[in-house]
Parts: structure tokens; sequence; C-alpha cells
């Protein structure tokens, strides 16, 4: 496997391996395991930043537009606008908390047919 700053392993010593060569399809299960959560925790740290980004612009943009509304409706339309900030940002941050716990840590442990049904089990159970 390609670990980052050399061509040794930090642990054994051994040559490392590239994940395109034909020798790392050798590895045992447990080394792609590890390579799975690895990136997967990046992609999912990725996608979080992006869903804090998006959900402060909505609602910056929100609230810079409403400003420009009449007296009666700049108060709500403001609030509405962070509200619906807040909510692109958790809808997004628990899409890839889910993503990275069913698709990195679960993977060839749950059917396709059962996909559905975590994500929406998992969602229901979370509610107060």
């Amino acid at each position: 496997m390609a670990w980052p700053g050399g061509y040794r392993c930090d642990q054994c010593g051994g040559p490392l391996t590239h994940t395109s060569d034909a020798r790392a399809k050798g590895l045992p299960e447990v080394v792609w395991r590890n390579q799975r959560v690895d990136y997967g925790a990046r992609r999912g740290m990725v996608f979080r930043f992006q869903a804090i980004f998006l959900g402060f612009v909505i609602a910056v943009l929100g609230v810079r537009y409403s400003v420009g509304l009449s007296s009666p409706w700049a108060w709500p339309a403001a609030a509405a606008s962070i509200a619906g900030g807040a909510l692109i940002w958790w809808l997004l941050h628990e899409a890839a908390d889910r993503a990275v716990k069913v698709w990195v840590l679960r993977k060839g442990q749950l059917s396709k047919r059962k996909l559905a049904r975590v994500l929406l089990g998992q969602a229901v159970a979370k509610r107060p």
C-alpha cells in the first residue's frame, strides 16, 4: 500500500506496493479494509467541510437578500434563511456520516437490499 512519505512500510520495513500493482491484489482483506477506512474517512471529512461551507453560504446570502425586503418580511426571511442553512448543513453532515458507516465500515457485511432499510432505520432511531 502507498504510505505518504516513503518507499518502505513504517511498521515492518518491507517495500511498499501501489494499489494498482498486480502484487497488491494478493494482499489480505485487512489491508484493503484499512485502505477503505482511510480513504472513506478522508472523503467524509471533505464532504462535511462542503456541508459547513454550503450551509454558511446559504444562510449568509439569504440574510443578505432579506435586507432588501419590506419591513414586516425582512426578519422572518432572515430567520428562515439561517434555519435553511443550518438544515442543509445538518442533512449533508448526517448523509456523510451514514455513508461512511454503511459504505466504508460495513462493506461486504450489508446486502444492497437492506441498504435503504438501514439508512431509514438510523434516521428513525435518532429522532427524539
